[in-house]
C-alpha cells in the first residue's frame, strides 16, 4: 500500500488532501451545482466547523448527483465538479471531465514518471451535509482503465486539511480522506452499482478515524500511477475513461 500523500489547494476555497487506495471494493451488477471556477488560492485559511447554520440535510431519495441538467451539472446538493492533480495544484496532467450525455465521464492520460502520481476529479459540496440517515454512497460506473489504479472516498472536515483553503477543513496538516480502491473487473463496458460504506475502506485516511457522515464535504474518484521502473521497459501509460452516474447516499 503506498501512503504516500499530499494536501493542495485547487480552485477558489476548496483544497483536499489525497492518500492511496489498497485492496479491491466489492461491486454489485446492477441497472441501478454549478461548474467550480477561478484560481488556486495559495493564502491558506483556517477551518471552520460544521455548525448547524452551515449544515444541510442529505435529500431524502440520497440523491447526490444524476449530471443531467445541462446548467447544473445535474448536481442535486449545492456544489460543483473539479478536477485535480498532485502534488502541484496546477498540472496539465490532470483529468479531463465532460457531463454531457447524462453522465460524469472522466478521462485520463499520463506516463510514469520517477514518483508516484495521484490525480482525480470530485463532486463538493458548498455546505456540510448530514447523511447521518444513510449508510454510504453508492454509483453506477462503467468504462475502461489501464496503466493505473482507481479508488473512491467520501470526505468529510476532518480528514481535509485545514490549513490549505477549504471552507470547513478542520483536519491537521496532510490529512486525507479514508480509501477504497475499485476493482478493475469493476471496469467494463456493463455499468455496475458501487456501494462504499461510510464505515468501510482499505486506506483507514489520515487521521485513522472513522468518516463523520453528519460533516461530509465531498465524493472523489482518485487514479495512482506508479513509478516508472528504473530500467524504462515495460512503460505502461495510465490511459482510460470511466463514466459515472446517478452518486447518492444508500441505507
Amino acid at each position: 500500500m503506498n501512503r504516500h500523500c499530499f494536501a493542495i489547494t485547487l480552485v477558489g476555497s476548496f483544497a483536499l488532501g489525497t492518500g492511496c487506495g489498497s485492496s479491491a471494493i466489492s461491486d454489485t451488477v446492477a441497472t441501478t451545482g454549478t461548474e467550480a471556477s477561478g484560481s488556486p488560492s495559495a493564502s491558506p485559511v483556517s477551518g471552520r466547523p460544521c455548525t448547524p447554520a452551515n449544515t444541510s440535510m442529505a435529500p431524502a431519495d440520497g440523491l447526490i448527483a444524476d449530471f443531467a441538467d445541462v446548467d447544473s451539472k445535474g448536481i442535486e446538493i449545492s456544489g460543483g465538479i473539479i478536477t485535480w492533480a498532485a502534488p502541484k495544484a496546477v498540472n496539465p496532467a490532470a483529468p479531463t471531465y465532460t457531463t454531457s450525455g447524462g453522465a460524469l465521464t472522466i478521462t485520463v492520460n499520463l506516463s510514469p514518471t520517477s514518483t508516484p502520481q495521484f490525480v482525480g476529479a470530485l463532486v463538493y459540496f458548498n455546505n456540510c451535509i448530514d447523511a447521518s440517515a444513510f449508510s454510504g454512497v453508492q454509483f453506477t460506473l462503467n468504462g475502461s482503465l489501464s496503466g493505473c489504479q482507481m479508488g473512491y472516498a467520501t470526505g468529510d472536515v476532518a480528514h481535509q486539511d485545514m490549513t490549505f483553503g477549504s471552507t470547513y477543513a478542520t483536519g491537521p496538516a496532510g490529512a486525507y480522506a479514508p480509501q477504497t480502491r475499485i476493482a478493475a473487473d469493476a471496469l467494463t463496458s456493463t455499468s455496475r452499482t458501487i456501494k462504499v460504506p461510510f464505515a468501510s475502506y482499505d486506506n483507514p485516511g489520515s487521521p485513522t478515524t472513522a468518516i463523520d457522515p453528519t460533516k461530509l464535504i465531498f465524493t472523489q474518484w482518485q487514479f495512482t500511477v506508479p513509478v516508472a521502473p528504473e530500467d524504462d521497459g515495460g512503460i505502461e501509460t495510465c490511459t482510460g475513461s470511466v463514466t459515472i452516474d446517478d452518486v447518492r447516499f444508500y441505507r
